[in-house]
């Protein structure tokens, strides 16, 4: 009894639609074969980035100070000739111990600085994005209609590489010499006076080398399908394809060499035939040397795909299911190499040595000396990666 009420529905159903109905068509009549949709996207991004940098500094410094100061009597820094009649007159200036003339003061502030920089780098910034939409609102009712068919095809492929690499040498050989020198027959009071040194050598490396890598791919695929066939109709067939390919390769190589020879000399000598009473003597002595070597690598990747599949229709009798396929494939690779080198070598020498020789008394002043030496290298590598990928996949049907 069923298949006899289903038989007389298509009859009555087909003898009441028009002719054309039953030829078929666009229109929706009977026997239409559904639309055919196909999209197809392609994306491919390559991205090659090289840096290289390179710093050389050689330094030879000589930085001297040697006042000198001879006469027969005791040596006055304020008398003018420098001859040998120890007072320049009948009238012995004053100010000195004992009314002998004292000494000019002396000071030497001296200083060799020498440095190297580099720095290398690279950015690099892929952004693919793909929308697919696909449509078929067919409304025709009719008998033994065909399911619209629609297809859409996404690749998307990024590469990139990049390589940066630094180098900064600095070399230095830096000789800073005060040495102020009184000889004198008669008696020396303060010799040069309070002689007095400031010196200082600096020597410095510094080195970078870093990349930077952005790639992001989005895909977005919509299909929706909708029948109003009612007996005898095909469903609906929907696929949808989506592959994602991203390459990221990172190199940063840097290197920092350093390389120290420094004298630092205060010498102060005073010579005489009579008594010595010296001056004071200070010095503040220092020799820096340092190279400093960074590498780093970052990279950040995002995939996303989102894929939704619809279809709907209104069939009563005789119907045939949709068919629905959804296929995503994400693959990511990155390789990272930061390399990083920092060389310090220093030889240093500072020597704050005061002499006095004389036939009488030796009655010396304060005698200090500051001296530093340092030397120091670092270095640093380090890389970093982010990966995110996310899939959405939605199917329905009614």
């Amino acid at each position: 009894m069923r298949s006899k009420t289903i038989a007389a529905v298509i009859s009555i159903a087909a003898l009441a639609m028009p002719a054309t109905a039953m030829a078929g068509g666009n229109g929706g009549g009977g026997g239409a074969g559904g639309l055919g949709q196909l999209q197809s996207a392609g994306q491919s991004a390559t991205t090659l980035q090289g840096a290289l940098s390179n710093a050389n500094a050689q330094q030879t410094a000589t930085n001297s100070n040697a006042p000198v100061s001879v006469g027969g009597g005791a040596p006055s820094g304020s008398h003018p000739c420098g001859c040998a009649q120890p007072w320049g007159g009948n009238q012995p200036p004053t100010g000195g111990p004992s009314g002998l003339p004292s000494g000019g003061s002396n000071s030497a502030n001296q200083g060799a600085f020498n440095g190297a920089a580099s720095g290398a780098g690279n950015n690099s910034n892929t952004q693919q994005t793909n929308s697919q939409t696909q449509s078929d609102p067919s409304g025709g009712a009719g008998l033994g209609s065909g399911g619209a068919g629609q297809a859409q095809g996404s690749g998307q492929h990024s590469v990139t590489g990049q390589l940066a690499g630094s180098s900064a040498n600095a070399n230095q050989t830096a000789v800073n010499g005060n040495s102020p020198v009184s000889n004198a027959g008669g008696a020396v009071s303060g010799g040069q006076g309070d002689p007095s040194a400031n010196q200082l050598a600096g020597n410095g490396a510094l080195s970078g080398a870093g990349n930077n890598a952005s790639t992001t791919q989005s895909n977005t695929q919509n299909q929706s399908a909708s029948s109003g066939c009612k007996i005898g109709c095909g469903g609906a067939g929907q696929a949808q394809q989506s592959g994602q390919s991203a390459t990221t390769l990172q190199g940063a190589s840097s290197q920092a060499n350093a390389n120290q020879t420094a004298v630092n000399a205060n010498v102060p000598v005073n010579i005489a035939g009579g008594s010595i009473s010296g001056g004071s003597n200070s010095a503040n002595q220092a020799a820096l040397n340092g190279a400093g070597s960074f590498a780093g690598n970052n990279s950040n990747t995002n995939q996303s795909n989102n894929q939704t599949q619809s279809a709907s229709s209104s069939c009563l009798f005789g119907c045939g299911g949709s068919g629905q396929a959804q296929l995503s494939d994400q693959e990511a690779l990155t390789g990272q190499l930061a390399a990083s080198s920092a060389c310090a070598n220093q030889t240093a020498v500072n020597a704050n040595v005061p002499v006095s020789i004389g036939a009488g008394d030796v009655s010396g002043g304060d005698n200090s000396a500051d001296q530093l030496a340092v030397n120091g290298a670092l270095s640093g590598a380090g890389n970093n990666a982010g990966t995110t990928q996310a899939g959405g996949q939605t199917q329905s049907s009614t």
